[in-house]
């Protein structure tokens, strides 16, 4: 099994600390992650604009074609070929 180490809390028992220490340092002891960004947690994406969906959708319609002609083209080739065999 795969795990992920979450966070890890450390204490330093050796050292002691005025009163004064403790408040300046108290970020060491509690840090904060105010600023952390979950894997999965981005911001939606921007719904697309009517003129690059239709753009979008224009270009593939005309690929789709292009692409049908060519198979027509290649078939029919194909198909004059098979039959110069028998002749």
């Amino acid at each position: 099994d795969n795990h992920d180490i979450i966070s890890l809390k450390l204490y330093q028992l050796t050292v002691e600390r005025t009163p004064e220490e403790e408040k300046r340092d108290r970020e060491v002891f509690l840090p904060v992650v105010d600023n952390l960004k979950l894997p999965g947690m981005e911001a939606p994406l921007e719904p697309m604009s009517g003129l690059a969906l239709f753009l979008i959708v224009f270009f593939s319609l005309v690929a789709i074609v292009f692409a049908i002609v060519i198979g027509i083209i290649l078939y029919n080739k194909w198909q004059e070929q098979s039959r110069k065999h028998f002749y």
